[in-house]
């Protein structure tokens, strides 16, 4: 009789041994995911991302306000995408949208989307732009960066954002990983190589 229990004893030890096992390499398993995961990462520095760009070919200069977006983890972060959230705005403002899908700067314009432009961000830093004015310019203000308004759709349209006060959010997301936020409170130049930004 205590043969036998010795024997089932050692069974259920061994049992117990291996779910212990089993449950140790689903925990490292999911550890290692979770260091492997991208977390995206914003960055903004007035000498560095409030910046005049002269375009030779198309005969102009415009003002941008940019971002720099890279990521941690070994993974790469799949189809990330940028929205500028208005979360305050004159009562005066005209602007439609409280929502805009930025452009990333190393994608072509080659179109008059409004949508979001995936792109993937292995150990690279990748820029951003967020806002722009153009010199010569007809009004005073400056547009939201998606291609639409890029690829020379200036004007009084639901890019544009008249002077005045507002607070916008940028959240860069991907499918695989973790977002990024960062807030900024925006005043539109009347001059267009004055634009600047202030973050909250």
């Amino acid at each position: 009789m205590s043969t036998t229990n010795s024997g089932w004893d050692i069974l259920f030890k061994i049992g117990g041994l291996a779910g212990l096992a089993s449950f140790i390499w689903l925990v490292i398993k999911d550890v290692v995911k979770f260091c492997r995961k991208p977390k995206l990462h914003i960055s903004f520095r007035s000498e560095r991302d409030l910046r005049i760009f002269t375009y030779e070919k198309e005969g102009f200069r415009r003002k941008f306000v940019t971002l720099h977006v890279h990521k941690t983890g070994k993974d790469t972060a799949r189809r990330c995408v940028a929205i500028m959230n208005t979360i305050k705005k004159p009562i005066e403002a005209k602007i439609t949208e409280e929502q805009y899908h930025l452009h990333w700067a190393n994608v072509p314009i080659n179109n008059l989307t409004t949508g979001a432009e995936p792109i993937d961000i292995g150990q690279e830093v990748v820029r951003l732009d967020v806002l722009f004015t153009q010199e010569n310019q007809r009004m005073p203000g400056c547009w939201a960066a998606v291609p639409f308004a890029l690829s020379g759709n200036l004007g009084s349209n639901q890019m544009y954002f008249s002077p005045g006060e507002y607070e916008f959010e940028v959240i860069v997301s991907c499918e695989n990983g973790k977002e990024s936020r960062m807030s900024f409170k925006l005043t539109p130049p009347i001059k267009w190589d004055e634009l600047h930004i202030h973050k909250l």
